[in-house]
């Protein structure tokens, strides 16, 4: 079968998007560093003029939440599609992140440049992050001596450089750019820029490492998705040939049931919808749930398959002994489709409701049912829409001892039985969509 490449690029954009809300998270956290920063300036930690600290974090502040900004303003205002699903998105969030790390590394002190890993670890964390990786690690070797030499400018003094000067605390610009000596800012580059340079580098090519890998563990999840995909379609596929089979081996022997096999499939449809749409049933009745029971109504009858012929399509009333021999269609479907269906052992979910309608769908609210007199919600939910269900088209057709009814007739016949032989809480239901179910018995089979 052939691969599906939008379902894996769709697992991939959900992948970047998650990468890019982990980084905006990452971007809230370094502004929390830098007013932590301020608060420390305030306390007279930094000996540099407060007002050159100042703007710089003021500076980082504003840089790293623009991302967070823009975020908010086109997602929660503006009510548009996600911008984390944009892929121009993880560059304008990288760039800011280099630029508030650079302002910051360059206004408090060279000793932070090690600050300048965030930006290519944010880079690498992207599925095809090359181009990206790239430019940041470019940027990284200019602008880690950069920040250092800047450092040295404008930002916090080092004693050991600075140690000629006579008052730590008043070493101005001029006083820094006359000790700026060829020798010295070479040593300022060897010594620490160069360092850190390959401090800053060294993290960010293990974190790209940690992607790489990562990214062949999501192609090897995105193939098993689609080898389960495959699988699915396939067993799904067996599973409906099977039910189909049953349903026309059934048909062979009762000229009504096939008709009523199509009917009743989407009168359990239509009330199983019905009821979703109710609080005490939205969490039970899933879509998944509703298909599942839809392609089960389909067996209901399956049992039939042991009874007599003479019984079966026997065109007047059924003695009380010959009522007995077809009540145990009920039970015998049941083992038809255990030993069927038992195979198929990744959808025991299917197996479970399959066999809870052909059971159950003839037991009553009561207790006055069969095959085992269940009462109230003993009896299994599915089989309680399928009762209603079946009774509905029961009702309505021609059948080789009776005449059909109306539909408006069988509904006030299904609706007198609330509380007796259904489920009251779903005759509710039917009750309210009663001219939905009206129109459905009065249209033809072929337009369900």
């Amino acid at each position: 079968m052939d691969v599906k490449p939008p379902e894996r690029e769709k697992l991939y954009r959900k992948a970047e998007m998650s990468v890019n809300r982990f980084n905006l998270k990452c971007l809230a956290a370094l502004i929390g560093l830098s007013a932590l920063a301020e608060i420390l300036t305030e306390a007279n930690l930094f000996t540099q003029d407060k007002d050159v600290v100042r703007i710089g974090i003021v500076a980082g502040i504003l840089l790293f939440s623009l991302p967070l900004a823009v975020s908010f303003f086109h997602d929660r205002l503006q009510k548009k599609e996600s911008i984390l699903k944009k892929l121009g998105f993880k560059y304008f969030l990288v760039m800011c992140a280099y630029l508030g790390i650079a302002v910051l590394c360059m206004t408090l002190t060279y000793h932070v440049t090690v600050l300048m890993a965030m930006p290519p670890i944010l880079a690498s964390q992207y599925r095809d992050q090359k181009r990206l990786f790239g430019w940041t690690m470019t940027a990284t070797v200019l602008l880690v001596p950069l920040s250092v030499i800047g450092g040295y400018f404008v930002g916090v003094p080092d004693r050991n450089l600075l140690k000629t000067a006579a008052a730590f605390e008043s070493i101005s610009l001029y006083d820094r750019a006359a000790l700026a000596t060829p020798q010295r800012m070479l040593e300022l580059f060897l010594h620490h820029a160069i360092p850190r340079l390959i401090c800053v580098t060294g993290i960010a090519l293990l974190a790209s490492g940690i992607t790489r890998r990562n990214t062949k563990m999501l192609e090897k999840q995105a193939e098993l998705n689609e080898k389960i995909r495959e699988e699915m379609e396939k067993k799904n596929a067996l599973q409906s040939r099977v039910i189909d089979a049953l349903a026309t081996l059934i048909e062979t022997r009762d000229v009504s049931t096939g008709e009523h096999v199509i009917r009743t499939k989407k009168y359990v449809g239509m009330i199983a919808r019905a009821m979703q749409k109710e609080e005490r049933y939205r969490d039970t009745l899933t879509d998944p749930m509703i298909e599942e029971i839809e392609s089960a109504a389909a067996l209901h009858d399956v049992g039939k398959i042991a009874v007599s012929d003479v019984i079966l399509l026997k065109p007047g009333r059924l003695t009380p002994e010959e009522f007995e021999e077809m009540k145990k269609h009920s039970a015998k479907g049941g083992e038809v489709i255990r030993n069927i269906f038992s195979t198929f052992e990744d959808d025991k979910v299917f197996l479970k409701i399959a066999e809870e309608i052909a059971v159950s769908h003839h037991e009553k609210w009561n207790g006055k049912g069969y095959p085992n007199g269940l009462q109230g919600e003993d009896i299994p939910l599915p089989a309680r829409i399928m009762a209603v269900a079946d009774v509905f088209d029961a009702l309505v057709s021609v059948r080789v001892y009776k005449p059909s009814m109306t539909p408006e007739a069988a509904m006030d016949l299904i609706e007198s039985e609330s509380g007796n032989h259904f489920d009251p809480n779903i005759i509710r239901v039917v009750t309210g969509m009663r001219q939905e179910l009206i129109d459905a018995a009065k249209a033809p089979v072929a337009m369900q």
